[in-house]
């Protein structure tokens, strides 16, 4: 497990679960974070999620922002937004 400062205020944690015998990594949780008046922005990854009380290899990403309140028409625009001009950079980063 690793935990360093990243820039802008960003640390890491970087936990993985290993074979003992090979080395092969069976599990991960890799999150960066940053607290922004009292809040916790983060982004991370995990590959697994538990699903009915078992854990599940289901890779994945988060991401959580703090945000101004949102009229729920705004707000849906900017996903729209997002999705359209985020999503497919973030695909492409991520594979």
């Amino acid at each position: 497990m690793s935990q360093q400062q990243d820039i802008q205020g960003w640390k890491c944690l970087n936990v993985a679960v290993t074979d003992k015998e090979s080395g092969t990594i069976l599990e991960y949780k890799i999150h960066l974070y940053r607290k922004t008046d009292g809040w916790y922005d983060e982004v991370r990854y995990d590959s697994h999620e538990i699903k009915k009380g078992r854990k599940v290899l289901v890779p994945h990403l988060h991401l959580k922002l703090a945000t101004p309140f949102k009229e729920s028409q705004t707000g849906e625009v900017e996903l729209r937004e997002i999705i359209a001009a985020i999503l497919p950079e973030l695909k492409e980063i991520t594979g």
